[in-house]
């Protein structure tokens, strides 16, 4: 991965806050406790959606309406009353666990099935592939949900560093397990990401380690999007 680098197409979207504009949504900004508590696969689930929908046209569907602003920002009311929409019609979150994640991939091919989206989901189990399908899909300009999965056993306590950059240095901002982000682009040996709003860095060769020794590669791994055979999106 060291000389490897790739994003997405376009800037990816941003919510405009009475204090600023984010990098990506944030559960934080909800106002139940299970959606702050245990929202993040709601939160990266409808935040890809919306960046499909802003980008590619078949992916534009009724719940977008209104939400992007003149300035390319989204409209923070809007944005929360559609993280509301999804969590009801499609991603429950299960009281103390959150959202398991092949019930992530399975709600957002409920949601292509839905709108006539000729894409699918799918939640990847090989690990030795994981980095070649994140760039390959990053290439493309599908965003990749990623999970950091939950300790095995439950009751440990080691989190995943996630890194802020400065000046081309990565410096360590905050720690989390058991949460799912939204990968932007990669470079460097990172990956960067979009969590609680802001910009972070995930160095892969943590992020693997994390996964075979902390948790699992079954709970710590990505969901992907696809075009149906024989379909193409421009």
């Amino acid at each position: 991965m060291e000389n490897r680098r790739c994003c997405l197409r376009h800037t990816y979207l941003a919510v405009k806050t009475q204090a600023d504009k984010s990098f990506g949504g944030n559960q934080n900004w909800a106002t139940g406790y299970m959606m702050r508590k245990y929202g993040c696969g709601v939160v990266a689930m409808g935040d890809v959606l919306i960046y499909l929908g802003i980008h590619r046209l078949p992916c534009n569907t009724d719940l977008l309406y209104g939400m992007l602003r003149e300035d390319g920002c989204l409209s923070y009311p809007r944005y929360e009353r559609y993280l509301r929409k999804m969590n009801k019609r499609y991603l429950g979150i299960i009281p103390g666990f959150g959202v398991p994640n092949f019930q992530l991939a399975r709600a957002m091919n409920r949601y292509f099935r839905h709108y006539r989206i000729d894409l699918r989901a799918r939640w990847c189990l090989s690990s030795g592939k994981m980095l070649e399908r994140i760039q390959d899909s990053l290439s493309k300009d599908y965003p990749v949900i990623l999970a950091i999965g939950q300790n095995i056993p439950f009751w440990r306590k080691k989190k995943l560093t996630l890194y802020r950059q400065e000046n081309g240095v990565y410096l360590p901002a905050t720690e989390t397990k058991a949460h799912y982000v939204v990968v932007t682009g990669m470079e460097n040996g990172y990956l960067q990401i979009s969590s609680w709003g802001k910009e972070y860095f995930i160095s892969w060769k943590e992020y693997q380690e994390y996964g075979k020794k902390y948790s699992s590669f079954w709970a710590s791994n990505i969901c992907l999007i696809q075009e149906k055979k024989g379909k193409k999106h421009e």
